[in-house]
Order: C-alpha cells, then structure tokens, then sequence
C-alpha cells in the first residue's frame, strides 16, 4: 500500500513542479529587459592628441611614431589604429577582454609620461577617452521635407521635439545632426571704413555694449524692492544697421553706413541627408539601466 501510494504521488509532485516552472518562465521572459547593447566595458581607449600647426607628416613622425613604440610594450594589448591629420593626432588601442580598462588607461598615461620630455613642447596633452555602446543612438529620427528648408526645420525640431523627446522615460539625451542655427551676419565694407576712421575692432565692440539685456540696479520702498533690467537685445538686420559704431564731431556714425547686416543662418558643420534631402536627424540615446526595445516604443 505505501509503494502505491508513492507511485500515485510522485507524477502529481512533478506536474505541480512543471506547471511552476512554466509559470514562473513566462512570467520572467514577460517581465525581462531586452537591450541590443548590454552594459559592458568594451575594452576600447582612444588618445587624442592635438599638434597644432603641423602637417599630417610632422604629426607622424614626431608624436604617433613616438607614442606607439612606448604604448606597444604595454601588456594587454590586442592591437592598435592610429591616424594623422593636420594638428591632430589619434591612437585607438583594443585591448583584450581580460585586461581592467582602469588599469589599461593608466598604463598608457605612465608609458606617454616616460617619453614626454622627448615628445614636441607646443604638443597638447594627450586625452583618453573609452568606447562605450550606450553612447551609440538607439533611434534615429528624420525630418525631411522638399518645401520647408533646413533653418525652418532645426526650428521645428529645437526645442520643441528636442523637449518632447528628453522627456521620454529612458533617454539621457537627444542629440541634433544637420542643424542649421539663425545667424546675424554683419559684412563691413573696407573702404567706407578708412573713410569714416573706424575698425572692425570698433563695430565689434559697439554690437556688444548696444546688444546686451543686463540688471542695472534696484527700486526699494518701504514693503517692496524691483530690479531694474535693461533691454538692449537687438530683434531683426534694421536694428542692427542702426547701431552707433562712432561719433565724428555731431554726426554719429551708424553701421548702416559701413555696410550691412542681414538675417541669415551659421555655416553648417554637419550634415543629413534622407532620400537625397537636406534633412534634419535626432538621435536618441538611452540612459544606463533601461530595455532599447521599451525605450524605442516609447520614443
């Protein structure tokens, strides 16, 4: 009777246990975060190093030759990429997935000290920076259009979606690629300069003392006290043409009649193309600690 009894219980006592399983295994896959760049230290260190004034040739030859035989002897390292251009300088080093990166960093600032007083003087201390994947945009955003041009559409996308899209629980930034910003552009004319006695250090410094919102002191009574501000901001090209730059006897010397300012837009120095288009791109980066699949729904 006991033998029985124990050959009745046992497959109760296992289908109980499966059922657990089964039960506890959905309700983990349902509740897992899913990331496509998990949070570990990829064993990446960039050395940037700025020269300036030198050719791609002098930088070579003077700091990455140098600086790449001294970090070589360091142990961990699986190998090295380095590019030379005007001025600048950098060295990527992949080291292997045993070494401790705070370890690797100091292993490369000891190696670049031993050879600094070799190195060029006017040579800017070399800056370590680590590869790290949750820097990398989770979603790109586009905005693109064939009537709006590209200043109209940096305005649309900053602040207003940039704020928008901060907000989302999970990003740690928002960040603008092919922005085209408003720019005041002021073109002086070289001749009507000489002739009115004025330099472009004097026009530079009137737009500043004239274009200025600054506190410029209080009103106190006997239960209150105001701040008085100053609003000198200059709105559109007309104010700006009529700034005084000089004053000749009685007459004042305005810009209007050293050149000209127009409303206009920056230089750019990036840029995003969608279809062929100028487009605007924001890219969305996730902060430390959340899913990439439950912050890129939520985007």
């Amino acid at each position: 009777m006991f033998l029985s009894d124990l050959a009745i219980k046992r497959p109760t006592v296992t289908v109980v246990t499966m059922l657990a399983l089964i039960i506890f295994g959905v309700f983990a896959l349902w509740s897992l975060k899913v990331d496509e760049f998990p949070d570990v230290a990829e064993p990446v260190i960039a050395v940037s190093i700025v020269y300036p004034g030198a050719s791609p040739e002098g930088v070579e030859r003077e700091v990455l030759d140098p600086i790449e035989e001294a970090i070589s002897g360091t142990s961990g390292i699986d190998k090295m990429q380095s590019t030379a251009q005007d001025g600048f300088a950098q060295i990527i080093v992949f080291w292997h997935y045993d070494k401790d990166l705070k370890e690797a960093s100091q292993d490369i600032r000891d190696a670049i000290s031993r050879i600094r007083n070799d190195l060029p003087p006017e040579m800017k201390e070399p800056v370590l920076s680590r590869f790290d994947p949750g820097e990398m945009p989770i979603v790109s955003v586009i905005l693109s259009s064939k009537s709006i041009p590209a200043p109209q559409l940096t305005r649309v996308a900053d602040p207003d979606l940039v704020k928008e899209l901060r907000g989302v629980a999970g990003v740690a930034d928002v960040r603008l690629q092919g922005k085209i910003e408003r720019e005041m552009t002021v073109e002086l004319e070289p001749q009507k300069l000489d002739a009115a006695g004025v330099t472009v250090a004097d026009v530079v410094r009137a737009i500043q003392a004239q274009n200025m919102a600054a506190p410029v002191g209080r009103v106190n009574d006997a239960f209150s006290e105001r701040t008085i501000r100053l609003k000198g901001r200059l709105g559109d090209a007309r104010d700006f043409d009529q700034v005084v730059v000089a004053q000749r006897g009685s007459r004042l010397v305005r810009l209007a009649e050293l050149g000209h300012a127009s409303d206009g837009t920056e230089e750019p120095r990036t840029l995003a193309i969608f279809n062929g288009e100028q487009a605007i791109g924001l890219d969305v980066i996730k902060a430390k600690g959340y899913s990439t699949a439950d912050v890129a729904t939520r985007v």
